[in-house]
Formats: C-alpha cells, structure tokens, sequence
C-alpha cells in the first residue's frame, strides 16, 4: 500500500513536472486538468495554477478572449476518434499495471503485449496494447508506476 506521503509526493510530482511543464509548454488544457485534479483530489492549488486562472479570468473580464477555448484549449482536438480516445483512457491504468506485474517474468516486448491484449475484454492487438502504453501522455504516469526517476527504462 501507498502511504500518504508518497501519495502526496506523486500528486505534487505530477502538478509541477507534468502539468505545469505541460502549461508552459502552450498546452492550454494543462490548466484545466490542474484545477480539476486539485478539486477532485481535495489538494491546494499550487501558486503557479492559481496564478494562471486568475490570470485567465482577468484576461476575460478585459474582453480580451472571444471564447473560453482561448484560455483552456478545445475539450476535444478536430480529428480526434472519441470511442479509441475513450477505449485508450480506460486501459492506460490496466495496461501499464500488467506491464509492471509481468515484466519480471517476461522481457517488456510484442509478445508482453499480445499477450495483455489476449486478456482483455474484447481482446486487443498487441501493437494497439503497446501504443496505448508507449503514448506520451502517460510517460509521467508510467514514471510514477514503476518508481522511475531519470530515464525510463521500461
């Protein structure tokens, strides 16, 4: 079991590596996904985020916004394939799991992954169970995971 420290060790990791380097970086949606991780974990805002949503709130009070997609991005990017986007969000945290669970008995490779993808329901093709875990987006959630702290070498 996680103890709370480490808990909120990975919770503050997460807000100032990944979503404020995300934020800086011109992620708009960083900022929403902040606010909503504090609120939903009962976590303070770090100062930067508050700093950022006051910022935004008086950028739209100036009338300097058209719309709230200036501020925080668009919900879902033209071209995005909800029911895949959907399907990804809801393996991530069980793929990257498996990985873990079975990476001590077999080499983190195709056949790992075809394999995790025989066992889910439906089952997956094991380069969609490998892209899944290789996206980007959860790099930093596969750092935490598997305790990582330079390079990942999973």
């Amino acid at each position: 079991m996680i103890s709370e420290a480490k808990t909120d060790k990975y919770v503050a990791e997460y807000f100032e590596k990944m979503l404020k380097r995300q934020f800086e970086a011109g992620d708009k949606s960083a900022l929403l996904q902040a606010i909503y991780g504090c609120l939903q974990l009962r976590r303070p805002m770090p100062e930067w985020l508050q700093v950022a949503f006051l910022n935004a709130c008086e950028a739209a009070e100036r009338f300097e916004i058209r719309s709230w997609d200036e501020v925080f991005g668009r919900p879902v990017p033209k071209g995005t394939h909800l029911e895949t986007e959907k399907r990804n969000a809801e393996l991530r945290f069980l793929i990257i799991g498996r990985v873990k669970e079975l990476r001590t008995e077999m080499p983190i490779d195709r056949s790992l992954f075809e394999k995790i993808g025989r066992e889910l329901n439906p089952p997956l093709k094991g380069t969609t169970v490998s892209e899944i875990y290789y996206d980007k987006r959860n790099y930093e959630l596969r750092k935490m995971i598997f305790n990582l702290n330079t390079s990942e070498n999973s």
